[in-house]
Order: structure tokens, then C-alpha cells, then sequence
């Protein structure tokens, strides 16, 4: 499983998505600009990445640093 993050500029959008790995060999030759070009509506203004780790840091006067657990999330 891949965990990558895919950032549209033009609409300031974040996508997260755990990819298989076996979908990316077998449909894309492991490529993941392809299947992210395959797969979302992105205009010419985008970056995409791997992401190991993620915090959010809310707006505060002492903010609080925050890891996201991802799993938790679904």
C-alpha cells in the first residue's frame, strides 16, 4: 500500500488515498502519475507525493501539535 497526497493548486484541494500496490504494478507499471492522471480530474496544476506522517496544527493562541491518524479516520 502506497499513502499518497495529491494537491490541486488551481482549487486548493487536498486528496489523500492509500493506493494498492498490486493495482499500481499490474494497471499502471507502477507508475503513480498515471494513476492519478487515470483516476482524478486535475487540471495542469498539480503535485502529488508519498506521505509518511501527517500532523494539523489548528489556529490558536498556543497551538497544539496533532498527528493524523489516517486509520482512525475511516
Amino acid at each position: 500500500m502506497e499513502r499518497i497526497a495529491i494537491i490541486d493548486h488551481d482549487t486548493h484541494t487536498l486528496f489523500v488515498e492509500d493506493v494498492p500496490e498490486d493495482i499500481l504494478n499490474e494497471r499502471y507499471n507502477g507508475d503513480e502519475e498515471a494513476y492519478i492522471k487515470d483516476c482524478y480530474n486535475l487540471g495542469d496544476n498539480w503535485s502529488w507525493d508519498y506521505i509518511v506522517s501527517a500532523q494539523y496544527i489548528p489556529e490558536s493562541p498556543d497551538p497544539d501539535v496533532y498527528d493524523i491518524n489516517f486509520e482512525e479516520l475511516i
